[in-house]
């Protein structure tokens, strides 16, 4: 796993992710982290991982790993309060 929390820094501003979760596939990492803006806001990102290294390409994930990164969000908090407010 990797240390929580870290730093990022993108072009529109810097931050923390304070929250992160992530399966292994059989091609990557696929992943959910919460980043919190110096500002204050909250966004999520899913991205993911190859070889431990960030993958600047999109997230592809099939419904079977799909299904093992939902069940792995039980233990992030902030992430499931997020990501449930997509089927209100």
């Amino acid at each position: 796993m990797r240390k929580i929390p870290r730093p990022f820094k993108m072009p529109w501003g810097n931050g923390m992710v304070v929250e992160e979760v992530s399966i292994v596939s059989k091609y990557h990492e696929p992943t959910i982290q919460l980043l919190q803006f110096d500002s204050g806001d909250k966004v999520i990102r899913f991205c993911s991982y190859n070889d431990g290294r960030f993958s600047r390409s999109p997230l592809m994930i099939d419904e079977k790993d799909l299904r093992r990164l939902g069940k792995a969000t039980a233990k992030a908090r902030q992430i499931r309060k997020l990501v449930s407010k997509l089927s209100e």
